[in-house]
């Protein structure tokens, strides 16, 4: 095995004090997201774990499902106090439901960067049925980004799951639908009205389901909002090579059409003198994405909040799969590719493990070349195909609804 991925390796330690020495090392690192959260329930609620402080808590989206039909993985709202946390903590995790569950192997990493007096605006959630999983990265940004980007984590992906009871193969709508009534909710909100008329934040959601609900064939379909990219990558064998997809194209102001459409709108785009890609002009002030959820003020200029649409990919059960879904705390320091050959050096049962590597790879190149380190959130996925395939495996005993929800 790589050295990079020795056997021994079990948590994350931080080493050093100063910036340049303070990055992510392992150390004996749980395997998934589940050990981690099982390892922090069996000794004591709400302890510190490689992956930072675990709750128990339902997600909002949760509570217009059936009893114990999901298993939520969610990023905890930060609060005010979370400015002076140190650089590099990792975000609080809420759960809810037995995560050991799931037949799909999940990995979560989400740290603050080093940005004084800001705290880590990332946001993220994984809600996982029997026949799909919903998972979702937000990455804020202006003052209250970290609030905009946590009111729309918890209010999105319970419009867009409701819409799916409905109709499974509805997920456009849904989606459009869904973030449309989530600027109208947030307009609405006097608080968070305020907060969002100068704040946003990205949005990228996926979903892993099956086309044919009876069938053991896997389908990724994904929707975004800025900059926070998603990837599907797939192997013959252990001996080849990972073919990579990426599934989202950068909502840029510079992009050719986004740029026609800004223009159109009576928006103007600021190209950069020193060769970085260009900004959309607003009231004084700039910004490096063209579609969001959120800065309203900006919205005549010509922000849109309208999601695009990847094509849908259908996953080869004959092929190893892997889904992952970052903020620009990666992307910024690394390529798709890059960041599928890191994890893809691990086992599927070993996705923590991986997303911790490739997290603690991203901080060192950000320490490299920069005084500042972005906020990074990794969530990458290996799906599993199989017999009675389901996101999460059925349990049929009688204290079932007891076991999954949260205390």
């Amino acid at each position: 095995m790589a050295s990079d991925q020795a056997e021994g390796e079990k948590k994350v330690i931080r080493a050093g004090c100063g910036l340049r020495e303070r990055r992510l090392t392992l150390e004996r690192a749980p395997r998934l997201i589940c050990d981690v959260i099982d390892d922090a329930v069996c000794h004591v609620e709400g302890a510190k774990t490689s992956a930072g402080p675990v709750l128990p808590r339902r997600h909002p989206a949760q509570e217009l499902q059936t009893p114990g039909a999901v298993v939520s993985v969610w990023g905890s709202e930060t609060a005010e106090k979370d400015k002076y946390v140190p650089f590099f903590a990792q975000k609080s995790i809420n759960f809810d439901g037995q995560l050991s569950r799931m037949k799909h192997r999940l990995g979560i990493m989400s740290h603050r960067g080093h940005k004084p007096e800001q705290p880590n605006q990332d946001e993220f959630f994984v809600l996982a049925r029997a026949d799909s999983v919903l998972l979702g990265v937000l990455d804020g940004h202006g003052p209250d980004g970290h609030d905009v980007a946590h009111f729309a984590q918890e209010h999105l992906p319970t419009h867009v799951m409701e819409d799916l009871r409905k109709d499974r193969e509805s997920w456009q709508p849904a989606v459009t639908a869904a973030v449309t009534r989530l600027c109208k909710e947030a307009k609405e909100d006097p608080e968070m009205c305020k907060k969002s008329e100068n704040s946003g934040c990205t949005i990228t959601l996926l979903l892993l389901d099956r086309p044919d609900a009876a069938g053991n064939k896997l389908r990724v379909r994904c929707a975004h909002l800025g900059d926070s990219i998603a990837v599907v990558a797939s192997r013959k064998s252990k001996e080849d090579s990972w073919t990579v997809t990426q599934l989202t194209d950068i909502h840029r102001p510079d992009r050719k059409d986004e740029m026609i459409r800004i223009q159109k709108a009576g928006g103007t785009v600021i190209m950069e003198e020193n060769g970085s890609s260009g900004r959309l002009a607003a009231d004084g002030w700039t910004l490096a994405m063209s579609r969001c959820f959120g800065d309203f003020h900006a919205h005549v200029h010509g922000l849109s909040c309208e999601p695009e649409f990847a094509a849908d990919v259908e996953l080869d059960v004959d092929h190893e799969n892997l889904i992952l879904v970052c903020s620009d705390g990666v992307w910024d320091v690394m390529p798709p590719a890059q960041a599928v050959h890191i994890v893809g050096k691990f086992k599927p049962d070993e996705a923590q493990s991986a997303v911790e590597k490739l997290v603690s790879k991203a901080q060192l190149r950000w320490q490299e070349c920069s005084d500042v380190v972005d906020d990074i959130t990794a969530v990458l996925l290996w799906p599993v195909f199989g017999e009675g395939l389901g996101a999460v495996k059925e349990d049929h005993s009688e204290d079932a609804e007891e076991k999954v929800e949260a205390p």
